[in-house]
């Protein structure tokens, strides 16, 4: 065996992990016959288009590294000779053919619905010998599976599983970016790296944000890249695709999320606990506690509500970051500090959460102008002494122009009704924001349905501390 366990702990933890997540035998010889029953409808329904398409098994599926209910990814290979229009058309045509579903967008649509029970991803791609003349962004899938397989050896995938059950109880299994964490791909890539999963949980302990990983020693000598082949990274974790040098497998990966994994690493080898990979969220906190909490904190905290303005989340969740970060820019510039912001997506709305170091300011601030002596000072006097904003001044005072300005907004209420609107918040944003949007006080979000998403905002204890060990 490959895994070198410390103590009987990890053992006993370990082994009851992979009883819990390891498919049985049953569910093995199921999901085998629902791949070939699928495999079988692509290549006679691609026959009554009158097109050549090759169904190829991806993920982890096809690399023996799925947990118990895995996705499911069919990849239709197309000939190259087929334009990208008709590809997508054609492919799109005998997905709809085959399950009931919706469309997801990678580079461009793929079908994603249910069949017998697993969730299926049925993707048009193209059929290429290597990945040096990609169509499409999907098209190096294929070869991801290729590498894994011939590089693997059979005890790694359970290693594999443990590590993306780990990484899914602390909460940063996923590429999306409602998550920005770590791909199946990159997890069955580290633990080629170092080995096995305690060896991967080391390496994270110690990795220095920014370091380069690669498995170039892995690729034959003849075909190792030269030097300017291989593109560099400034993204905080940094793994070189081996069938593609010139992209960053762990480019969704967050500077928060590596270092959180990094502490829960570091943590589950001083003591390792079963609440790392089946975490106890903490009770949902009643209307009264979160008042309370409120209270005791001194602080204000509203929110932003809108639709959901795209159906592809990655779209949802990138726009909502970039709204978060300006209107957080903006009530700092106007004397609102936030303390800390949160979005989330809670079924048809988006909702912006901010937490206010102080809600109210009076109507007056003294603002800083140039030094005597600067050679600016011509410049402040003329606007401030002609500003309707102004109530006194300019004046000096220790050696510098001040002035006193009537502020522009004293209630932060008001600041985020009048201002937000205007901001850029990103192109979706801004036309929900042009037709208003919903401005939440406090009492607003003691509605049971924000409960839980405030519990989270205030609750920030990573998720292996709370509660109980798990019972099984």
């Amino acid at each position: 065996m490959i895994i070198e366990l410390s103590n009987r702990t990890h053992v006993t933890i370990e082994r009851k992990v992979l009883e819990r997540v390891r498919p049985t035998d049953e569910q093995k010889k199921k999901l085998k016959g629902i791949v070939r029953d699928l495999c079988a409808r692509v290549r006679e329904i691609g026959q009554y288009f009158e097109v050549s398409v090759e169904p190829y098994v991806a993920g982890s599926v096809a690399k023996g590294t799925y947990l118990r209910d895995p996705d499911v990814d069919i990849f239709m290979l197309f000939p190259t000779s087929v334009p990208l229009d008709e590809m997508t058309k054609k492919g799109m045509s005998i997905a709809n053919s085959i399950i009931d579903g919706g469309e997801r967008y990678a580079q461009h649509p793929y079908l994603r619905g249910t069949f017998e029970g697993f969730s299926i991803d049925l993707v048009p791609a193209y059929n290429l010998k290597d990945t040096s003349s990609l169509m499409t962004a999907v098209d190096r899938t294929p070869f991801h599976v290729r590498f894994v397989n011939s590089t693997m050896v059979e005890e790694q995938r359970d290693e594999v599983r443990l590590l993306k059950q780990f990484l899914k109880g602390i909460g940063t299994y996923g590429a999306e970016e409602s998550i920005q964490g770590f791909s199946g791909y990159l997890v069955e890539l580290m633990v080629i790296h170092y080995g096995n999963f305690h060896a991967v949980l080391k390496g994270l302990s110690d990795y220095p944000p920014g370091t380069k990983m690669d498995l170039f020693h892995l690729v034959k000598e003849e075909n190792l890249p030269e030097e300017d082949q291989v593109a560099t990274f400034d993204d905080p974790m940094v793994f070189i695709d081996p069938v593609d040098w010139k992209r960053n497998v762990a480019s969704p990966v967050s500077l928060d999320t590596l270092a959180f994994t990094i502490q829960a690493a570091r943590e589950y080898l001083r003591k390792p606990r079963m609440t790392f990979f089946f975490p106890n969220p903490p009770d949902v906190l009643s209307r009264q506690r979160l008042e309370g909490l409120m209270r005791d904190r001194e602080t204000t905290v509203m929110g932003v509500r809108f639709p959901v303005f795209h159906d592809n989340a990655d779209v949802v969740h990138g726009q909502l970051r970039k709204a978060l970060r300006a209107i957080t820019r903006m009530c700092n510039r106007s004397g609102f500090p936030v303390l800390h912001g949160k979005h989330a997506v809670l079924g048809t709305y988006c909702l912006l959460l901010f937490e206010f170091e102080v809600s109210q300011l009076p109507m007056v601030y003294v603002h800083h102008g140039p030094r005597i002596g600067e050679g600016n000072e011509v410049e402040f006097w003329e606007k401030w002494s002609e500003s309707e904003q102004t109530l006194v001044g300019p004046y000096l005072e220790d050696g510098c122009w001040r002035v006193d300005v009537i502020r522009g907004h004293t209630r932060v209420e008001d600041l985020l009704h009048e201002e937000v609107p205007s901001l850029n918040l990103g192109k979706h944003i801004n036309k929900e924001a042009a037709e208003g949007l919903d401005i939440m006080t406090s009492q607003d979000l003691m509605h049971k349905m924000y409960r839980p998403t405030l519990t989270r905002f205030f609750m920030r204890t990573p998720s292996w501390i709370y509660g109980q060990e798990p019972s099984g």
